[in-house]
C-alpha cells in the first residue's frame, strides 16, 4: 500500500518501484559549492580564484512493503528485487513524479541499512549520487533563427536555467555554401564562436577555354555577315556596292557586281563583316580562300582584316593583283601599329592561276581541299599561314587590343573597270574562335544545397554531423562549440556571401539547474 501521495520513482528503465516501496521523504541538496582559494606565505588570508560546483547526493527515505501484487514476497525478497533494479555500473536517468519534466543522471552510492518493522514491512534509505551536480529538464526546448531588422540570421534565447547548457544546432542548407558559423553573445560578452568550412571559399572561378564564336559559314546565305559601312584596314578601299555571293562550288562570298564604279578612292568595291558579341584579345580565324584570274591583265584586291573595339586595324592579310599585263600578284601579311595604321609585315609573290603549284587558292586547290588558311592573334603575337608554313611576329602595341570585327573587302583599282576584275575573289567556311574565352565554372561547395549539418554535444564529446555522418574535418581550428549561459543569449549565424538563400537553422537545448 502507499502512504499518501508518495512520489513514484523511475530509474534504470524501471517505473514500477511503487510495487515494492513508498517514498516517505526525498532530501534534495540546496547546492554544492566550493570556493577555490590558495594560501601564500607572507600574504594575509587566501587568494580567491573562483567557485566550483561539485556533485551532490539525493537521499530517499523509503518503506518497503508487500502489497497485494507482492503478497507472496518477503521483505528480504523485496529488498533483493529493489537492489537488482537499481544496481548499475553507469549513470542512469532518475526521475520522480513529484518533479515533473526534471531528470537526474545518478548512480547508487554508499551503504544503507534496512530496519525490519515486521515480516512484510521495513524502513531503509537509498542514496543516489549525481556526479554532474545538476538536474535537467526531460523535454528539449527548441528555437528557430530568423532574419532580424539588420538582415542577419539570428535567434534570441532567454535561458532560465542556472547551469550552462550545450546548444545543439541544425543547419538545413537551402543553397550551396562553403562556410557556416554561429556567434554567441550573453550580457554583451562573446560566449562562443563556431566556424565550419572556410569564409573565403568561392562559388566558382573564371576559367578560359577555346570557344567558337562563329562556326563555319559555308553555303549560300552567309547570314552572320553584315554589310560594312567602312573598311578600317584602309579607308581608301571605298565601299560603293554590296558584296556578291554565289552558290557555285559549295557557296562563296566575294566580288562586286558588274557596273560598279569608283567614288574617289584608291580602290572601290564591297565589304562584309562579322561582329563579335564579345571582343577578344585571343582571336583565331580559319577559312578557305579563292583568288584566281581568268585572263592575264585582270586586276583586283582581296583583304581580310581584324579590327578592334575602337575600329582600329589589328592584323590581317591581303591578296593584290596590280599587274595589268601578266599574271603576277602579291600576298601581304599586315599588322597594325597600335593606332590603326596598316603596315606590311611580309610580302609573298603569287601567280593566281588555276593550278597547284603555284596557287594554293586556285580551282585545283579548291577541288583538292587544299585552299585553307588561318590567322591568329594572341595578345602581342600574330601568326600567319602560307603554303604549309607559319610566320609569327610580335607587336607589343597590340597586346591589349581586342578583336571586335572581322572585315572582308573585295574590289578593283581606281581607273580599272569591273570587266577587268580578277575572276574569282572570295572566301567561305570562315571559323572564328576565341582562344581564351572566359566562362564561369561553378565549384561544388563544401555544403551542398539540401545538405544538413548538425553540431551536438554527446556524452561530453563535441560532434559534427554532415548528412548524418560524423566528421570533424569541417571545424575550423580555434572554434568553440555553442553553449547557452543563464540569461539572455543572442546567437547570430553567417554563411558564404554568394549564398542566395540563407540556411534554415534550428536549435535545441536542455534546461539545467543546480
Amino acid at each position: 500500500m502507499r502512504l499518501g501521495k508518495s512520489p513514484i520513482m523511475t530509474y534504470n528503465g524501471y517505473s514500477d518501484f511503487d510495487k515494492f516501496f513508498v517514498i516517505n521523504h526525498i532530501e534534495l541538496p540546496f547546492g554544492s559549492f566550493k570556493a577555490i582559494t590558495k594560501e601564500y606565505e607572507g600574504i594575509d588570508g587566501e587568494r580567491f580564484f573562483g567557485v566550483s560546483r561539485g556533485s551532490y547526493e539525493l537521499k530517499l527515505e523509503i518503506t518497503l512493503m508487500s502489497d497485494k501484487a507482492n503478497e507472496e514476497m518477503s521483505i528480504d525478497m523485496i529488498r533483493r528485487e529493489v537492489l537488482r533494479r537499481i544496481s548499475t555500473r553507469s549513470e542512469q536517468e532518475l526521475k520522480f513524479s513529484t518533479l515533473p519534466n526534471v531528470k537526474f543522471k545518478a548512480v547508487p552510492d554508499g551503504e544503507n541499512n534496512l530496519t525490519l518493522i515486521n515480516p512484510k514491512t521495513g524502513k531503509a534509505e537509498i542514496t543516489f549520487k549525481v556526479p554532474e551536480g545538476y538536474s535537467k529538464k526531460t523535454i528539449l526546448t527548441t528555437a528557430t533563427a530568423k532574419l532580424n531588422e539588420a538582415g542577419v540570421l539570428s535567434m534570441e534565447i532567454d535561458y532560465d536555467g542556472t547551469v550552462d547548457t550545450p546548444l545543439n544546432l541544425k543547419f538545413v542548407n537551402n543553397d550551396e555554401t562553403g562556410y557556416l558559423s554561429a556567434v554567441g553573445v550573453n550580457n554583451g560578452e562573446n560566449t562562443f564562436l563556431t566556424q565550419l568550412g572556410y569564409i573565403d571559399e568561392v562559388d566558382g572561378e573564371t576559367r578560359t577555354r577555346m570557344s567558337a564564336i562563329f562556326p563555319k559559314d559555308g553555303g549560300t546565305s552567309f547570314a552572320n555577315w553584315k554589310d560594312a559601312t567602312a573598311f578600317y584596314e584602309n579607308q581608301n578601299k571605298k565601299i560603293v556596292t554590296t558584296m556578291q555571293t554565289t552558290s557555285s562550288f559549295g557557296g562563296w562570298l566575294g566580288g562586286i557586281p558588274a557596273g560598279a564604279t569608283n567614288n574617289g578612292g584608291q580602290w572601290y568595291g564591297a565589304a562584309k563583316e562579322l561582329i563579335l558579341p564579345t571582343p577578344t584579345a585571343y582571336c583565331y580565324l580559319w577559312a578557305r580562300s579563292w583568288f584566281e584570274t581568268g585572263l592575264n591583265g585582270q586586276t583586283g584586291i582581296w583583304t581580310l582584316a581584324m579590327v578592334d573595339e575602337n575600329n582600329q586595324f589589328v592584323c590581317g592579310m591581303s591578296i593584290e593583283k596590280a599587274d595589268t599585263v601578266g599574271n603576277s600578284a602579291t600576298i601581304y601579311f599586315l599588322i597594325g601599329d597600335g593606332n590603326g595604321m596598316s603596315l606590311i609585315c611580309k610580302r609573298i609573290p603569287l601567280t593566281p592561276s588555276y593550278w597547284i603549284p603555284p596557287n594554293p587558292y586556285g580551282s585545283q586547290a579548291r577541288d583538292a581541299n587544299r585552299n585553307m588558311f588561318d590567322l591568329r592573334k594572341e595578345g602581342q603575337k600574330v601568326t600567319f599561314f602560307w603554303y604549309g608554313q607559319y610566320y609569327t611576329v610580335y607587336i607589343p602595341e597590340i597586346t591589349s587590343k581586342k578583336v571586335k570585327r572581322i572585315q572582308f573587302f573585295t574590289g578593283q583599282y581606281n581607273g580599272r573597270t569591273t570587266s577587268q576584275l580578277v575572276s574569282r575573289m572570295a572566301i567561305r567556311d570562315v571559323l572564328v574562335i576565341d582562344l581564351k574565352s572566359q566562362y564561369w565554372q561553378d565549384i561544388p561547395n563544401r555544403f551542398l544545397k539540401g545538405s544538413i549539418v548538425e553540431t551536438r554535444k554527446e556524452n561530453g564529446m563535441n560532434k559534427i554531423y554532415r548528412d548524418g555522418i560524423a566528421t570533424l574535418e569541417d571545424l575550423i581550428t580555434g572554434s568553440t562549440f555553442p553553449m547557452l549561459k543563464p540569461g539572455k543569449n543572442t546567437i547570430e549565424f553567417y554563411y558564404s556571401g554568394f549564398t542566395a538563400t540563407p540556411p534554415t537553422v534550428t536549435a535545441t537545448y536542455e534546461k539545467r539547474w543546480y
